[in-house]
């Protein structure tokens, strides 16, 4: 028996992800269409935290432009010392986006893949490791870890509930 499996995708967006699976049996071609695919399953862990950080770290890089100028304007500051500190707070922003992504994204998917369940559970898990990553530094990391997982299990609740 031969398994041929292909992963078509609609381009709308309201509609899921579904699987083609073609299967050859005894000279025969039967296709059969399995709905509600989760792309996960299909998708290597360090792929999707690639991507992860891609977007992330852009948002974090447009979000240090925008905050970047607000912040010098605060200071005070002015010239070289102005773009010096912009470009830094571009720069510190989008890090610190994208290493939050990687640490959220892998975790998920790591535990997703481990418990063979796509829950809530994992999402509140892997927020808490990514805000006790960052919070470590700090003196309440266990706030910023609890807060982080709760705020990424709102998410998962509101993106569950469309």
């Amino acid at each position: 028996m031969l398994f041929l499996k292909i992963s078509v995708y609609s381009k709308e967006a309201s509609e899921r992800p579904s699987r083609l699976v073609l299967v050859l049996h005894e000279g025969h071609l039967k296709a059969e269409r399995e709905m509600e695919v989760d792309i996960a399953d299909d998708v290597p862990c360090s792929s999707i935290a690639v991507d992860s950080v891609i977007r992330m770290g852009t948002a974090g890089l447009i979000w240090g432009s925008c905050s970047g100028p607000y912040d010098a304007n605060k200071l005070g500051l002015a010239g070289i010392h102005r773009a010096s500190f912009i470009a830094k707070s571009v720069g510190r922003l989008g890090f610190q986006w994208g290493m939050f992504a990687a640490i959220f994204s892998s975790t998920r998917c790591g535990f997703q893949r481990y418990r063979r369940r796509n829950d809530w559970v994992n999402v509140l898990t892997a927020g808490v490791v990514a805000g006790a990553a960052f919070g470590a530094g700090t003196r309440n990391w266990k706030q910023v870890a609890g807060a982080t997982g709760l705020v990424c299990l709102l998410c998962h609740v509101a993106e569950d509930s469309r």
